[in-house]
């Protein structure tokens, strides 16, 4: 078998089909071959012609191996000529090329070594396979040789198999050896070539000195071409590129030696190019790579160099050096976050020096410090550790303020009311100058939302001269958020009363819990628990942080805890702590709030106050927005009104159209229509069965009906059914209430159905301060006896008939005076605390203190009014 033009020229080959980029004579290839495809070249072989027509398909794909062809059967049996069928799918010209060797690859691919001996036209379609074959005709030789300064170009071809022309009409002729005369040699300008041979040959070595891949390609050509023939030049340089096939392809079927040589230079050209840039991209990464390695050992040059030098320490030497530059400082009564470390701030005393198990931690921590590798994470562990032991205030007490005049004056500033927590706290600032000092108490201040529980807590640090922190327990779940976290944990850390002293650099702030009526409880632990050694005065001089395993001293800590109930704090911490309730404001301290505070805040932040002329809003009208758009026991929706009212004010006076006085002429304008239009479900004399009730929750106080109605008479036992989702205790007195008055009434409810509705029935009801009123409603059902429209009751039943206490005595008298009535009932227990309220809120009321049913009855029934006609009788 020969080589190139030597090697056979069968006029039938096996058909394979190339994805990406035709092959090129002379050249030896690696082709990955599919399953099919290498079973049919298998017996090739075996038959003893390992020869294959490779030919670049139409269509290319992702496969750059060689594949059967098997659609060219499917457009056959479409009735399509068979060569046309064929040129539809791959082009025309292709290699022939010989199969060397198959190796099977673990993915199921066989590689095949083929070398590519000549160009060959696709003539015929012999059989349409699969595998295909094709009857193909092979392109001569080319030879040139220059005479007189042009190129003969010779061409040997071979003819058609089957006789039939050569594809594309290229010049024929006769075989070597035959009496056919030659046809005339093209002649071409030998400068022409030789100049684009020579530009080839030098952009092939600029390229193998841009991209060292290409020297085994060049070594290659060196050995088995001749460089000065410009065909196998031409074919060379094709197959160094790495174009679009369809460019490849144009030079596979170019036969003009110098056109041939043009889209050659054309190809190697883009292919420097994309060295080049190659090169520079490759250039710029490897710089900036070097550049970063360069300045790295130059640090650390420089580090070793100031080290020997005696000019700085490492890392680590540093570290240690600053934490006993702390120490020393905590010593001498510095605190490490000052700016200034020479001199001890004036408003400041400290009382002790750092607590003997602190300063071995330290130590010891030191020393542990100094023998761990930088770079482990214990090393963080510790650092991180020796940050909280330093920066914990040890002894750093702020000198308290014990004159009673300047902190009532702090405490009105802020708030209006509030009387009882502002005693507490005077006689809190009074005890303080008597015995010198004031240890750390537990205050807890109850009351509904929007009273001012939380913002009274900074009021009250600024009035004491204490540091004033704040964190929020309420849904807390989690042990670990008051005890800390252990050290072994991932971004462990202290609880947020460590968090809380070293943010107020203080060991005797006042500290806020928020809302810890709603602690949560979950798989972390139950944190109403961890709470009972905070606010313990006798525990809470060691408190224990799991994270700083050190014991802490806060008894000079002074914790005031908010919460809108008291059923809900757990009894033992209830306990350790004193209570104080607040009540309601009612209407005359809703309007002194927002003259005073609310109204200068909202038109100062909607920009009202700059004006000279400023709008304002009537007192009338405010006492309209009180009790048609405000009745909660708080100021918050009040305030968001006053707002609103402000940036509407606000918008109209930039329209150009600007409004001085809000009154109740156009209030709804800027608020819109009364939530609430009347404060009395009967404005006129209640029926039979009617009673007006006093109510009182976390929101504030309200006015109820208790409706009673008789629904049927039959024989037995009064019954008696409820209705207006009413708790459990109101069910209970409801029953007690019937069981007391058929001891009083038996014969006029006897075989009576009975029907109790607390209207509104949307909204859950439940208490133990409904009883008399259930009862009265009965009796005047009984007695068909209409109760006085001017009364408001309120008050728990026993079953012997005793009159039991009630709460919310000042939030039951507000609601009262808002329905207009002009006397209530109460417990006789109760006495006390309705003398202890303001006189404007007992104004025009007359109070009638109950001991016994009796004593309801007889200021329940006006005995001077003719009684009403019987009711018509049941069916």
């Amino acid at each position: 078998m020969g080589y190139g033009d030597a090697a056979p020229r069968p006029d039938r080959v096996l058909g394979l089909g190339l994805g990406r980029r035709p092959l090129f004579p002379g050249m030896v290839h690696s082709l990955s071959l599919s399953r099919e495809a290498a079973s049919a070249a298998q017996a090739e072989m075996k038959a003893g012609r390992p020869y294959v027509g490779l030919f670049l398909r139409r269509e290319s794909n992702k496969d750059p191996g060689g594949e059967l062809l098997s659609e060219i059967r499917s457009r056959i049996e479409n009735d399509e000529d068979a060569l046309d069928a064929a040129l539809g799918v791959v082009h025309g010209t292709g290699a022939f090329a010989q199969i060397h060797n198959l190796q099977d690859t673990p993915d199921g691919q066989t590689q095949a070594l083929v070398l590519v001996h000549r160009r060959i036209d696709l003539a015929s379609v012999a059989d349409a396979g699969p595998p295909p074959r094709f009857g193909v005709t092979h392109w001569p030789r080319e030879v040139w040789e220059a005479e007189d300064g042009v190129v003969i170009e010779h061409q040997q071809p071979q003819a058609a198999a089957g006789g039939k022309p050569p594809f594309r009409g290229r010049r024929r002729s006769p075989k070597k050896g035959t009496e056919a005369p030659q046809a005339e040699a093209p002649r071409v300008k030998a400068d022409v070539v030789r100049a684009l041979s020579n530009e080839i040959v030098a952009m092939i070595r600029e390229l193998v000195q841009l991209n060292p891949l290409y020297r085994e390609h060049m070594h290659f050509f060196a050995q088995r071409i001749d460089i000065a023939d410009p065909y196998k030049l031409a074919d060379f340089a094709c197959a160094l590129a790495t174009a679009e096939g369809a460019d490849l392809q144009r030079a596979l079927e170019e036969r003009d030696v110098a056109e041939r040589l043009r889209i050659a230079l054309e190809l190697v050209l883009k292919e420097r190019e994309l060295s080049k840039l190659q090169q520079e991209i490759s250039q710029e990464v490897e710089k900036k790579i070097s550049g970063q390695q360069r300045t790295f050992m130059l640090n650390e040059q420089l580090k070793a160099i100031k080290k020997e030098l005696g000019m700085e320490q490492d890392d680590k030497e540093a570290i240690i050096a600053k934490y006993k530059r702390r120490l020393e400082q905590l010593e001498q009564g510095v605190h490490p976050s000052d700016h200034h470390h020479h001199h001890q701030d004036e408003s400041e005393e400290w009382t002790s020096v750092i607590p003997r198990l602190a300063k071995e931690a330290i130590d010891e921590e030191l020393v542990k410090l100094a023998t761990l590798e930088k770079n482990s994470a214990e090393f963080n562990v510790t650092r991180n550790y020796l940050d909280w032991l330093t920066a914990i205030p040890w002894g750093r007490h702020t000198p308290e303020v014990f004159d009673v005049g300047e902190a009532r004056r702090v405490l009105d500033e802020d708030h209006y009311g509030m009387d009882d927590v502002k005693e507490r706290i005077l006689e809190l600032v009074a005890v303080g100058k008597l015995v010198g000092a004031v240890k750390g108490k537990i205050l807890c201040l109850v009351g509904p939302p929007g009273v001012g529980k939380t913002s009274i807590g900074s009021s009250i640090a600024k009035a004491l001269g204490r540091e004033f922190q704040r964190f929020s327990v309420g849904g807390l779940h989690d042990v670990a958020e008051i005890k800390g976290h252990r050290r072994t944990y991932v971004g462990a850390m202290p609880g947020k009363p460590l968090q809380a002293l070293k943010a107020a650099k203080s060991c005797n702030p006042l500290v806020l819990l928020d809302e810890i009526d709603k602690l949560g409880s979950g798989h972390g632990g139950d944190p109403a628990s961890a709470l009972l050694e905070l606010l313990d005065p006798a525990q809470n001089n060691g408190f224990l942080d799991h994270y700083l395993d050190v014991p802490v001293d806060l008894s000079r800590c002074l914790f005031v805890c908010t919460a809108n109930v008291e059923h809900t704090i757990p009894t033992p911490l209830l306990d350790r702590m004193e209570v104080v309730r607040l009540a309601g404001y009612d209407l005359e301290e809703k309007l002194a709030i927002a003259t005073q505070h609310l109204m200068p805040a909202a038109f100062k932040e909607a920009g009202l106050d700059v004006e000279e002329d400023a709008p304002r809003i009537v007192d009338d009208a405010l006492r309209a927005l009180v009790k048609g758009h405000s009745r909660e026991a708080g100021v918050r929706s009040l305030q968001k009104l006053i707002e609103k009212i402000a940036r509407k004010l606000a918008l109209a006076s930039v329209k150009g159209d600007p409004v001085r006085v809000v009154d109740e002429n156009n209030l709804e304008d800027f608020v819109g229509k009364p939530k609430f239009p009347k404060d009395r479900l009967y404005p006129d004399a209640p029926p039979v069965g009617v009673v007006m009730g006093l109510a009182w929750n976390s929101m504030g106080g309200s006015t109820i009906y208790v409706e009673a109605a008789s629904v049927s008479k039959k024989e037995g036992p009064p019954k008696l059914s409820t209705t207006g989702q009413l708790g459990s205790v109101m069910e209970e007195s409801s029953r007690v209430a019937l069981a007391h008055v058929r001891t009083r009434y038996a014969s006029d409810l006897e075989g009576l159905e009975m029907h109790v509705h607390v209207p509104e029935g949307a909204t859950p009801k439940d208490g133990p301060s409904a009883g008399v009123t259930i009862a009265t409603a009965l009796v005047s059902l009984a007695t068909n006896t209409p109760v006085r429209s001017d009364l408001a009751m309120t008050g728990e039943l026993s079953l012997t008939g005793r009159v039991l206490p009630i709460g919310g005595v000042k939030e039951k008298v507000i609601a009262a005076r808002r329905a207009g009535v002009t006397q209530v009932l109460m417990p006789v227990d109760n006495q006390r605390d309705y003398d202890e309220l303001a006189d404007y809120l007992k104004e025009g009321l007359t109070p009638h203190f109950a001991s016994t049913f009796d004593d309801v009855l007889g200021a329940a029934f006006d005995r001077s009014a003719p009684p009403p006609p019987p009711p018509p009788p049941p069916q």
